[in-house]
């Protein structure tokens, strides 16, 4: 005779039997709000995504630098060694800041903010050193290091500290946007003056995040959006290179396009078109040799595309649409202002750059030279956005210990 099981009922005070409460499921209880552990998911969800995306990046940088150096006599490993040390550096540096209490970075926001001010001035030392006309690279001991990558973070930390302390004031718009603005606008002029518009730009798209989550008005928001605009146009009309990429990505069928600043553009849309929807295979692009230049780096999608095809593509934009999620999850779990700006600006500065590398490689805007988080080629990029990660896991401790000393 089967035996079976029965879920047991409770009592209620009429005498009756009420019915059993019914159970979240599996998935509900990982992603959801309900649960005495919803902040400690949505940290292993931010680190299960992010260590998905590295993963995938290191693959693809093995992938599509190692023919490059075979072919010049070099193991086909050593950028993918580069790459895989700087990762290892990242690390270290995610479990550091992770560890640092959420007061510390209150109390050392303006050390940190000027710390990155003077590394930054660095380049334009004798320490500086110069990539294809942009001075944003300083070389200490054989090593290669952008400070600016380093100032998107220093900046969000910086401004959400200083919008958390004047909480109560940022109604007036002087208070909203002095010192953050001055602040954001001088780390702005240090990148440019080193001739680097893309990371200018996603500093200023940082910056836009931390008002628009002080609750700066409509007509402050566009008014800063006119002027960034006009800033971005006058720096363009100001450099012929930049102008000549305008020109190329205006009209890439005009005489000479694709083989100049159109080249390495139009190379990326055909490794993108020839990956179909399931790709090529990992290691079988045949963009990579000698086609797309330096593929390891900002174009590393392209190869992506191609070897993954456009479920591979898709998967990495699922992911990075997961990892926006996890950040949500910890600044609504958070109820901290603190937390909430140092949420956004991350949230803003990687997926808004993933979205801006994309956008490039699919033809969308001008090729402005900016990484794909995680997956790009580039120590000082890893090594930043790990660090972020490891902010953002301090902001969901900080919410576990409050919550587990119960309300004040």
């Amino acid at each position: 005779m089967t035996q079976t099981t029965r879920t047991p009922t409770a009592a209620r005070p009429d005498g009756g039997v009420r019915p059993p409460a019914p159970r979240p499921g599996r998935l509900r209880s990982l992603v959801g709000a309900e649960g005495p552990h919803s902040t400690r998911n949505a940290r292993n969800l931010l680190v299960t995504t992010t260590f998905s995306l590295v993963a995938i990046g290191l693959t693809m940088v093995l992938s599509a630098s190692s023919v490059e150096l075979v072919a010049v006599g070099r193991s086909p490993f050593d950028t993918f060694g580069k790459q895989l040390m700087w990762t290892g550096i990242g690390s270290v540096a995610l479990v550091v800041c992770a560890l640092v209490p959420l007061r510390a970075y209150r109390r050392l926001a303006w050390p940190i903010l000027l710390g990155s001010f003077a590394v930054s001035l660095l380049v334009f030392t004798p320490l500086g050193y110069e990539v294809q006309g942009n001075r944003n690279w300083i070389r200490i001991a054989g090593l290669t290091v952008q400070p600016s990558e380093f100032l998107k973070l220093s900046i969000v930390i910086w401004g959400g500290a200083v919008l958390a302390r004047k909480e109560k004031l940022l109604g007036s718009w002087k208070h909203l946007f002095i010192p953050v603005a001055p602040g954001a606008f001088i780390g702005i002029c240090l990148v440019i003056a080193g001739k680097d518009l893309g990371t200018a730009m996603i500093l200023a798209l940082v910056a836009a995040a931390l008002f628009f989550f002080a609750g700066a008005s409509p007509k402050l928001f566009i008014g800063g959006i006119v002027l960034g605009t006009i800033g971005v146009a006058l720096a363009v009309v100001s450099s012929p290179n930049r102008m000549s990429r305008i020109s190329a990505w205006l009209d890439p069928a005009a005489e000479g396009t694709a083989e100049g600043l159109g080249y390495q553009s139009a190379q990326a849309l055909y490794g993108l078109a020839g990956g179909g929807v399931f790709g090529v295979g990992v290691g079988q692009s045949r963009q990579k040799v000698s086609w797309i230049p330096e593929a390891h780096n900002d174009f590393v999608f392209a190869i992506l595309g191609e070897e993954l095809g456009l479920v591979g593509a898709l998967i990495v934009i699922l992911l990075f649409a997961v990892l926006a999620y996890s950040i949500v999850r910890i600044s609504k779990l958070s109820g901290d202002l603190f937390v909430t700006y140092l949420c956004g600006g991350i949230l803003v500065w990687i997926v808004g750059q993933a979205i801006l590398n994309i956008a490039v490689v699919t033809g969308m805007i001008p090729v402005i030279g900016v990484p794909l988080p995680f997956i790009s080629y580039g120590g000082s990029s890893m090594v930043a956005v790990l660090a972020a990660v490891g902010v953002l896991i301090s902001c969901s401790r900080a919410t576990d210990r409050r919550a587990a000393r119960g309300p004040a």
